[in-house]
């Protein structure tokens, strides 16, 4: 007899693709030590001046959920614009532009939604800077164009991306600056009579180093003038060649991954548990299945929890991963809990999906053993020569944590130690 009907309902609870949101972040979300959120509150309150920030952690550790708590955090004191860069642009064809205009044209749209009105001055300007990338190489339809009608055309095209839409890249550049000070004009005229506006960019920590780095190097993402929280890649926090861009930022905030292991005095890894982190990641996975009530009480062993918990590295979408994956085991061998063996089996499936190059290797023993990055480089045919440890980071090969007494250190993802054991 099938157990689906079971099994399902906790399944369910563990989409690993999806942040906590609305209702779930009031009801699944345990807070961490480590939160930038509170800090962020701060420090927007505290400037005056248009502030931009930066939030680095690795993809699925948690950013967007922590980013979510500051938008309703902020919600009283500020119009919170939020911005979503990975369903309103070509994610494999995306610059500053992009993103720049994106911004400008979700402010003045949220303005609206608010109740403010434009002025007809500065809409007039705004329509025509706007209009000269929107329709350089396409007629406007005809008739009277008005705001509305050209940021549904202009969404649709930066869905493509001005790169492929346009055959006249180069005319779009100099426009970029003149719309950017429109919305600035814009932001200026309705600070007076509306709550400061602060915008939330999520997204753009998914991106390739290479062009996380040319997007963060560009001037255009620190123009408009009013408060803007920036999601970045990890890999681009700790690269040297994003030193000076980040100084035109007011602050880089870190959200590290939480501890399964402890380090020691030196900062380096060691195999000692840390037990404040674990009961964290437990409290994550026995908070959702408390929703389902007493029959799914017990439904992971001590044991079980305790080695997804580990496995997953402390990076929140593994560990919701790594349960989800479970439940599936537990389907197919007809469990009716998930106990040690069903966890391991999990990890092995999960294991499956990493993939090592041979020159990952030095640095991977490098970095276990001093819980420092390094600096030393590849010549990839893919994409030219790499920074090693970027990679590393990005594909969550290496992961960062952070210690109160000795500060930021790193270390081999855990579901990649055997794998390191057998090559040593």
């Amino acid at each position: 007899m099938s157990n689906i009907k079971f099994w399902k309902p906790a399944y369910q609870l563990f989409r690993h693709d999806e942040p906590l949101m609305n209702k779930e972040l009031e009801e699944f979300y345990v807070r961490r030590e480590d939160s930038p959120v509170d800090t962020l509150v701060n420090l927007l309150e505290m400037d005056d001046d248009p502030a931009k920030y930066l939030v680095a952690g690795h993809r699925g550790g948690g950013k967007t959920t922590e980013l979510r708590r500051l938008e309703r955090g902020c919600m009283a004191d500020y119009t919170v614009v939020w911005v979503d860069t990975d369903t309103a642009l070509d994610k494999f064809n995306i610059g500053h532009a992009e993103v720049a205009v994106l911004i400008g044209m979700q402010v003045v749209q949220r303005l609206a939604d608010v109740g403010w009105k434009l002025p007809k001055k500065l809409e007039k300007e705004l329509l025509e800077s706007l209009k000269k990338i929107t329709y350089q190489d396409k007629v406007t339809g005809g008739g009277e164009l008005q705001l509305p009608k050209l940021f549904q055309d202009l969404g649709a095209q930066l869905k493509v991306g001005f790169q492929r839409e346009t055959t006249r890249t180069l005319e779009v550049k100099p426009v970029l600056g003149e719309i950017i000070n429109k919305v600035n004009e814009i932001i200026a005229a309705a600070q007076g009579q509306t709550r400061k506006l602060l915008v939330i960019v999520d997204g753009l920590d998914r991106k390739e180093y290479s062009i996380a780095l040319e997007m963060f190097s560009s001037s255009l993402l620190t123009d408009i003038q009013c408060h803007i929280v920036y999601a970045i890649p990890i890999a681009l926090r700790y690269s040297p060649s994003f030193k000076q861009p980040m100084e035109s930022f007011n602050k880089c905030l870190d959200l590290s991954n939480i501890g399964v292991f402890k380090c020691d005095d030196m900062a380096r890894p060691t195999t000692n548990p840390d037990n404040v982190g674990r009961h964290i990641l437990k409290d994550v996975v026995q908070k959702r299945l408390a929703k389902l009530g007493n029959a799914y009480a017990n439904l992971v062993e001590p044991e079980a929890l305790d080695l997804l918990g580990e496995k997953s590295g402390g990076v929140m979408r593994e560990l919701v991963r790594l349960a989800r994956t479970a439940c599936e085991v537990a389907v197919n061998k007809q469990a009716s809990k998930i106990d040690r063996a069903i966890a391991e089996e999990a990890v092995r499936l999960e294991h499956q999906t990493y993939t090592i190059e041979d020159y990952h290797f030095p640095e991977l023993k490098a970095v276990h053993r001093t819980g420092k990055l390094t600096s030393n480089e590849f010549d990839s045919p893919k994409h030219g020569r790499i920074v090693i440890c970027n990679e590393l980071l990005h594909y969550k090969l290496v992961l960062g944590y952070n210690d109160k007494k000795y500060g930021r250190w790193f270390d081999v993802n855990p579901m990649l130690w055997v794998d390191l054991e057998r090559w040593q």
